[in-house]
């Protein structure tokens, strides 16, 4: 019996570029959108901080996994 190999992907740079940008532009909005609550002291210091922070992580690792071109 045959192995069965994974369908084929179609590698299209600017949906992955389309795609980065939204996020992109998703998290620069959530990062001000903190720091306005920060200035306008509904946040902690403390909670704009971590707020920031994973907002920042998320991004990345969304960032990473589809930057990855497949094979």
């Amino acid at each position: 019996m045959p192995a069965k190999t994974p369908p084929k992907t179609v590698y299209n740079p600017d949906k992955i570029r389309q795609k980065k940008r939204s996020i992109g532009i998703v998290a620069v909005v959530l990062l001000v959108v903190f720091t306005v609550l920060a200035i306008a002291q509904v946040m902690t210091f403390l909670e704009w901080l971590l707020g920031d922070l994973v907002v920042a992580g998320v991004a990345n690792l969304l960032f990473r996994r589809i930057g990855k071109t497949p094979p």
